[in-house]
């Protein structure tokens, strides 16, 4: 993501959690509608996370990672195609898309929304050629991640 609300001349944006975290469940919701697979997903919901050296009092970021597992690979690689063409259309900026440097060279988008102030890191992993007792054979894994806000004045950050 973009350091533009981390320099010193741009503050971060005042909000309350709870709303920051409304609008990261929708966010995902509009990434996992644009995925439009039938799976089953895993979204633990997002939670509050440290912001870097500022005060973990004042300022927090939301970090929300899921998965969707129980679709064939086929499908999920169509999918990050989707993502590609369609994120664009929805605000985002893609930074980089395609295999990443691992020895698996796993499929990888990354992408940010400067107006939604958030990026988004999203993986094919797939096992099909290593499977795994116990473990999908494929998912999609999406982390999302907002820049730094800032609670409004007279409340702390309490849901580390």
């Amino acid at each position: 993501m973009k350091e533009s609300n981390n320099s010193p001349t741009s503050a971060p944006k005042i909000r309350d959690i709870s709303a920051a975290k409304e609008e990261t469940e929708r966010i995902s919701s509009e990434i996992l509608s644009v995925i439009n697979l039938q799976g089953k997903t895993n979204q633990p919901g997002p939670g509050v996370a440290v912001c870097g050296e500022k005060d973990p009092g004042k300022f927090y970021s939301i970090h929300h990672p899921w998965s969707l597992v129980d679709v064939p690979v086929e499908d999920m690689k169509k999918a990050m195609e989707r993502l590609n063409e369609n994120l664009p259309k929805k605000g985002w900026s893609i930074t980089s898309y395609g295999p990443d440097t691992s020895p698996s060279k796993t499929l990888e988008l990354t992408a940010d929304s400067p107006d939604k102030k958030f990026a988004v890191s999203i993986r094919l992993l797939d096992r099909t050629k290593r499977p795994k007792p116990g473990s999908p054979n494929a998912l999609i894994y999406v982390d999302l991640v907002s820049e730094c806000f800032q609670v409004p004045a007279g409340k702390t950050v309490d849901e580390y």
